[in-house]
């Protein structure tokens, strides 16, 4: 198949990419042609902005286009509208944040409520990613009908992850000592790893598969205690986890999935204290999730690797010790 991807050097575009060059799959990308310009020397390149110059794609024509790097309604709009008539199906990698709540429990799609903008905005923050996010898929299916896709991922984990929150804990164990954990040792936590959404994603486009899915996490889901007790495993580590509750932690103004990863306070809106969604129906579609030791494996691998990284998410060492001295 010929397949445009609108992104492939970071992350998950880069996954995806690795995935369809792996499968045979003949691959186009468009992006600035800033970040990994040395990754997929074979494929053809398409030097853009999608805030900006579309030109490199006023030709050609290819089976799918897969689109990781559109975040406002505006944006995608621009680049559905000129590939219309030239690519037979669109996917849009969503975001299970598209959910107004998950009060009834994980998140199902055409059931649970879509977040809504508090405001006309397309200032991508915290409170517009989400909404901003359900009026692109809106705008996808609006110009592709049933040659749509649209994936909900939950949180994206693996090598090569910028937002570190994942990796956050997986360094942490490593480190060893007395380390925070963060609300109460059986709350269930839920990820995917970049690597089986990639493959899947690609596995969906060559079956010509549309609607909607959530793809994120298996059953059962693993508690956060059990996430902490494996890195701990895998990383070898001599570390001891010391529970830190909601009370503390809101008490102490930490932040949220980003100063305290996988951890949200536990409230009406989000009762498990963190954002689960129901994926049985990509799972019928073959989605699969690999072991959690090999998704801490190749991220502690990867890790390992790097040089001078500036973290993106996860507590200071003063930080940790002043809520643990708290607790």
């Amino acid at each position: 198949m010929k397949l445009l991807i609108l992104g492939g050097t970071k992350f998950l575009g880069r996954h995806i990419a690795e995935s369809a060059v792996n499968k045979g799959h003949n691959v186009t990308l468009f992006n600035r042609g800033q970040t990994n310009t040395n990754l997929f020397a074979d494929a053809e390149k398409l030097t853009g902005d999608r805030n900006g110059d579309l030109s490199a794609l006023e030709k050609g024509s290819w089976d799918a286009v897969i689109d990781v790097s559109g975040y406002t309604p505006s944006q995608v709009r621009k680049t559905a509208e000129m590939l219309k008539g030239r690519v037979k199906q669109y996917t849009l990698i969503s975001t299970i944040s598209v959910y107004e709540d998950y009060a009834n429990g994980p998140a199902v799609e055409g059931v649970t409520k879509l977040a809504e903008l508090q405001e006309e905005t397309e200032e991508v923050n915290g409170a517009s990613y989400g909404p901003l996010k359900q009026q692109s898929e809106e705008v996808v299916k609006e110009l592709y009908g049933d040659h749509a896709l649209i994936i909900r991922p939950g949180l994206i984990v693996g090598p090569h992850d910028p937002t570190d929150r994942f990796t956050y804990w997986v360094w942490r164990a490593q480190q060893g000592g007395t380390a925070l954990a963060p609300g109460k040792p059986e709350r269930k936590v839920q990820w995917i790893d970049v690597r089986d959404l990639s493959e899947w994603a690609i596995h969906m486009i060559e079956n010509h598969e549309s609607g909607t899915y959530n793809a994120a996490g298996g059953d059962p889901l693993p508690t956060m205690e059990k996430y902490l007790d494996t890195a701990k495993k895998v990383a070898n580590a001599d570390v001891t986890y010391q529970w830190v509750s909601d009370n503390v932690l809101t008490k102490h103004e930490a932040g949220p999935f980003v100063e305290v990863p996988f951890w949200l306070p536990v409230t009406e809106q989000y009762p498990d204290g963190f954002l689960l969604a129901d994926a049985s129906k990509a799972v019928d579609k073959g989605l699969t999730f690999r072991p959690l030791e090999e998704t801490i494996s190749d991220t502690l691998l990867w890790l390992n690797e790097r040089k001078d990284h500036e973290w993106q998410a996860g507590l200071s060492k003063d930080r940790e010790r002043k809520l643990l001295n708290e607790n």
